[in-house]
């Protein structure tokens, strides 16, 4: 279950960069939509590599598929606190969900001090976040829709009417586990028209498909 309940919460759509510079170092902060930590944690190992030749790539996220507090941040080798916690701060300001923050720092040969550093990491971060396009968004989950083979274009037909999202697909037997991400509000209704277009032959079920 989600952390809100079913009440709408904030995010952005896409992801956004800025930039600052303090006495010769360079900060690039991004911030983009994450679902879940599995995706946060893979976009993070994207852009440590992605910016191989940077001194630090320090993170934060909020996320409400995790269980509590879901929030995290990592100072990525700078001094502890001056530059995840003040992250985390700038994401929980704006009162953002399923964000991944992202600032990359160059070292231009100048200490900042703890002051300084903090103020770089959350000032920087807060740029990218107003320039971002921030929407209320209604929660969504992820739940298993199960058919037998013969069925699996009757629900993909109810998939695509319900206007639900689906990824992995995994065969077990004569039985098809479609992963699906459906808003929590039509939950109810999805379930309704996937046995309405199966005969009642598929059924929905919490979780994801097994491995």
């Amino acid at each position: 279950m989600t952390r809100q309940g079913g009440a709408p919460y904030r995010t952005v759509r896409t992801p956004v960069r800025a930039e600052i510079r303090e006495k010769g170092s360079r900060f690039l902060a991004i911030i983009e939509p994450c679902p879940d930590r599995e995706t946060a944690e893979r976009r993070i190992t994207h852009h440590r590599e992605d910016f191989g030749d940077a001194t630090h790539v320090c993170w934060a996220w909020r996320l409400r598929w995790e269980p509590d507090p879901g929030e995290a941040a990592s100072d990525a080798g700078e001094p502890a606190g001056t530059a995840g916690v003040p992250m985390l701060g700038a994401l929980q300001s704006a009162d953002l969900w399923d964000v991944l923050g992202i600032v990359v720092r160059w070292y231009g040969g100048t200490n900042l001090g703890r002051g300084g550093l903090i103020r770089a990491y959350r000032g920087v971060l807060a740029l990218a976040i107003e320039a971002a396009d921030v929407a209320q968004t209604l929660p969504r989950v992820r739940v298993t829709a199960v058919v037998p083979m013969d069925r699996i274009g009757e629900l993909h037909r109810a998939l695509a009417a319900a206007g639900a999202d689906y990824g992995e697909q995994r065969v077990r037997g004569r039985e098809v586990f479609q992963d699906v991400v459906v808003p929590e509000r039509d939950l109810e209704r999805l379930d309704e028209m996937i046995t309405e277009a199966t005969g009642g032959e598929g059924r929905v079920v919490r979780g994801e498909a097994p491995g």
